[in-house]
C-alpha cells in the first residue's frame, strides 16, 4: 500500500508534466513560443508559467530568451539537424548564425537562421512547411500537435505589404527576407528563430519514426502504470544530468589505461589506427549515422585516407564540453596529394545511438569521431603549412 501511495504521488506530479506542453502553448503560443519535445527544460517552462500567470510576461519571456544559451543551440538545433542535411554547408550555415548570435549581431543572425530554416524544411519535406496549406501534423508529437508548430508556422508566414521600422517580437518569415520587416533585430526575435529550428528538427526527426510509433502504438495502450513512471524517471534524470553536467578537460598525456566507452578512448582507438593504416579499427569509432556495414565503413574510410595519410599525431588537449560533445585538439603530421602537412587541428567527438541519434545519459551510446576533419587537413592546412610551416616533429 506504501509503494501504491509512492506511485499515486508520482503519478500526480507527471499529469502535470503530461498537460505542461498545452498549458505553455495556451500561454506562450500567440508570442510565438512553442513547446518542442527536445528542448526547452520542464523546469524553464514551468518557471515560465509561473510568471505568465502573476502577469510578468515579459519577466517570463526573458527567462525563455535566456535558456538559449551557446550549448543548447549546439545540441537542439545545430547536431541534431545534421542527419537532414542534404548539403553539407548547411552545417557552416548554422554555426556561421550562432556566432553571430553570441557577438549580439542579430540583424545578421535573424535572416541567415530563417534562411536555414528554409531549407532544412525543403529538404525534410515534400512540400515545404513554409508553403501555404502545408500539412504539419505528426502522430504523437508534441511539435507537431496542432497547438505548437502548425499555429507558430500561421505566426511567422503573416505576409507584410509595406517596408516598416516597427519593434518586431516574431521572427516574420515572410517580411524579414523579403526585406519589408526591419525591426527584428533584437535578441528575443533571434531566440523565437532557433526555437524555430529546432522545432523543424524536432517535427522532421517525429516524422521519421512515425509509421513505427503508429505500428506500436497499440503496444503503448497495454503500458502499466510502472511503466509510464519509468519512462518519466527517465526523462527527468536525463534532464538533471544535463543540467548538472560540468565541462572538463582530461588530463594528458593518455598514459594510463584508458576507460572502454570514453571519447578520449574513441580518439585514441582512431587515431592510432589511421597511423597504422587499420581501417576496420577507424570504422568501429566513426561516425555511421545510416549505420552502414563495418565493411563498408571500412572501405569507405580506406578511400579517404588513400588521400590523407597519417605519418604522426600528438593529442595537445581533450575537453568535455557536454554530455553528448568532446572537443579534441590535435597536432598531425600528415601526407596528403599535395604536400606533407604538418600543424594543428580541431575534430570534435559526438556520443550517438545504435539509431544515429544523439545519445542522452539515460540510453546506450557510443563516442564517434567525425570523419570531416580529415578532409580539413587535405583542403584547409596545405595552405597554411605553404605559409607557415610548423617545426615540430
Amino acid at each position: 500500500m506504501l509503494r501504491f501511495a509512492d506511485q499515486i504521488d508520482e503519478l500526480a506530479e507527471h499529469s502535470k508534466i503530461i498537460d505542461l506542453p498545452d498549458r505553455f502553448n495556451e500561454a506562450f503560443g500567440p508570442l510565438g513560443w512553442i513547446a518542442v519535445g527536445s528542448a526547452l527544460s520542464v523546469e524553464v517552462m514551468d518557471e515560465a508559467l509561473s510568471l505568465h500567470a502573476e502577469g510578468s510576461i515579459d519577466e517570463a519571456e526573458m527567462v525563455l530568451v535566456e535558456w538559449f544559451t551557446k550549448e543548447n543551440i549546439e545540441l537542439f538545433a545545430i547536431l541534431r539537424a545534421r542527419r537532414f542535411h542534404q548539403a553539407s554547408l548547411r552545417d557552416d550555415q548554422l554555426k556561421e548564425a550562432l556566432q553571430l548570435y553570441l557577438e549580439e549581431r542579430y540583424i545578421a543572425a535573424v535572416p541567415l537562421i530563417l534562411i536555414a530554416c528554409d531549407g532544412l524544411a525543403s529538404d525534410v519535406a515534400p512540400v515545404s512547411p513554409f508553403e501555404k496549406g502545408a500539412d504539419l501534423s505528426c502522430f504523437d508529437s508534441i511539435t507537431g500537435h496542432s497547438t505548437a508548430l502548425p499555429e507558430l508556422m500561421k505566426l511567422i508566414t503573416k505576409g507584410v505589404r509595406k517596408s516598416r521600422d516597427d519593434a518586431l517580437d516574431l521572427p516574420l518569415r515572410h517580411g524579414i527576407l523579403h526585406g519589408r520587416s526591419l525591426g527584428y533585430a533584437n535578441k528575443k526575435v533571434c531566440a523565437k528563430a532557433w526555437l524555430l529550428m529546432m522545432a523543424l528538427v524536432d517535427w522532421a526527426t517525429d516524422k521519421s519514426s512515425e509509421e513505427e510509433r503508429r505500428a506500436q502504438h497499440e503496444k503503448k495502450q497495454q503500458e502499466t502504470l510502472s511503466d509510464i513512471l519509468e519512462k518519466h524517471r527517465q526523462t527527468q534524470a536525463d534532464r538533471k544530468a544535463m543540467d548538472a553536467f560540468e565541462p572538463y578537460h582530461v588530463d594528458l598525456p593518455l598514459t594510463k589505461p584508458l576507460t572502454p566507452g570514453s571519447p578520449e578512448n574513441a580518439v585514441s582507438e582512431f587515431l592510432s589506427g589511421w597511423k597504422a593504416k587499420n581501417f576496420g579499427k577507424m570504422a568501429q569509432h566513426a561516425v555511421n549515422v545510416t549505420q552502414k556495414p563495418a565493411k563498408k565503413m571500412a572501405g569507405e574510410i580506406r578511400s579517404t585516407a588513400d588521400h590523407v595519410e597519417l605519418i604522426n599525431y600528438e593529442i595537445l588537449s581533450i575537453h568535455r564540453t557536454t554530455v553528448v560533445r568532446c572537443d579534441v585538439r590535435l597536432w598531425a603530421k600528415a601526407k596528403t596529394l599535395m604536400n606533407e602537412v604538418d600543424g594543428e587541428f580541431s575534430l570534435v567527438v559526438f556520443r550517438f545511438t545504435a539509431d544515429g541519434n544523439v545519445a542522452m545519459p539515460s540510453e546506450d551510446g557510443k563516442w564517434c569521431i567525425q570523419q570531416n576533419f580529415m578532409y580539413k587537413i587535405m583542403q584547409e592546412k596545405f595552405a597554411d603549412t605553404a605559409n607557415n610551416p610548423s617545426t615540430k616533429g
